[in-house]
C-alpha cells in the first residue's frame, strides 16, 4: 500500500509544489491521481518513486521508509514516466534486457515475459529495431513493458496511454484489470478524465498542491450534484467561468 502524511515539497523561489498532503492506496486498489497542470501530480509520483527528496512528511511503500530506503522501494516498484529517456541507440530487446538483468529477473524467465508482452502489444516484430527508430506508441509499448516485466507490487502511471492507438490502449486496459485482480497497488496519473473514471477504485484530486478530493470513485459518483470528473474540473476555477470569453473575436 501506499501511505503519504503531511507531505510537503518546495521548488527554489518559495514555489509550493505540495502543500501537506495526506492520502493512502490500499492494495488492490488503482487510484486516479488527477489535477490541473502544475497542480503537483508528477512532482508527487517522483517523491513516491524515491526519485525526487521532498521537504517534510514521511512516505511509505509496504511500510518500507521511502526517504531512507530508496533502493528497496525501487525493488517492489514499477513506473512509467509522463516523458522518458530511453536509450535510442539500443533495440527493444536489448533495452528490456538491460532492465531486466538490473531487476534480478532469471534469464530465461526473462525472455519468456519480454516474448509474452511483446507479443500482447504487437511489438515482436521490432525487437532488432532501434528504440530511435521507433514510433511515439511502440516507444510507450516498449516503456510499459520495461516498467511492469519484473511483475512489482506497486505500480506508477503517469499519462501512459501517450501515443498509443486503440488496440493498444484496449490492451492496455485489459492489462490493469488483471493486475488489480493480483492485488497490485497503482497510481495513475493522467488528463484523461473519462479513462480515470472508468478504471479507477478511488480518485484523488490535487489543485495547486494540496488535495481537493480524496473518495472512492462509488461514494464519488453516488454524492450530491455529481455529474462527472469533467465538471469538477470545471468547477475548480469558477472565476474562469465568469468571464466571458468571445471565440468570435479570437481571429479578429
Amino acid at each position: 500500500m501506499i501511505s503519504v502524511k503531511n507531505l510537503v515539497k518546495r521548488y527554489p523561489g518559495n514555489v509550493t509544489a505540495l502543500d501537506n498532503v495526506s492520502f493512502e492506496i490500499g492494495k488492490g486498489e488503482i487510484c486516479g491521481y488527477i489535477g490541473t497542470n502544475g497542480a503537483g501530480k508528477s512532482t508527487t509520483v517522483k517523491i513516491l518513486t524515491g526519485v525526487l527528496d521532498f521537504d517534510s512528511g514521511s512516505v511509505h511503500l509496504n511500510d518500507i521508509n521511502v526517504k531512507t530506503n530508496s533502493f528497496e522501494v525501487k525493488q517492489i516498484t514499477g513506473y512509467v514516466p509522463e516523458t522518458a529517456n530511453m536509450f535510442n541507440s539500443l533495440s527493444p530487446k536489448e533495452y528490456i534486457s538491460f532492465i531486466g538483468t538490473i531487476r534480478g529477473i532469471d534469464e530465461s524467465l526473462l525472455k519468456r515475459r519480454l516474448d509474452n508482452f511483446s507479443e500482447l502489444f504487437q511489438f515482436s516484430d521490432l525487437l532488432d529495431d532501434s528504440i530511435g527508430n521507433l514510433s511515439k506508441g511502440n516507444k510507450q509499448k516498449v516503456l510499459i513493458t520495461s516498467a511492469v516485466i519484473h511483475n512489482p507490487e506497486i505500480i506508477f502511471f503517469d499519462e501512459p496511454l501517450n501515443g498509443l492507438d486503440a488496440n493498444a490502449i484496449f490492451i492496455f486496459q485489459d492489462l490493469i484489470t488483471y493486475l488489480l485482480s493480483k492485488s497490485k497497488t497503482i497510481l495513475y496519473c493522467s488528463h484523461l478524465l473519462d479513462t480515470i473514471e472508468k478504471v479507477s477504485t478511488k480518485i484523488i484530486l490535487l489543485d495547486k498542491g494540496r488535495i481537493v478530493i480524496d473518495s472512492k470513485t462509488d461514494e464519488l459518483k453516488r454524492s450530491e450534484n455529481y455529474t462527472n470528473l469533467e465538471n469538477i474540473f470545471r468547477n475548480l476555477n469558477p472565476e474562469q467561468e465568469s468571464k466571458k470569453i468571445s471565440y468570435e473575436s479570437l481571429f479578429d
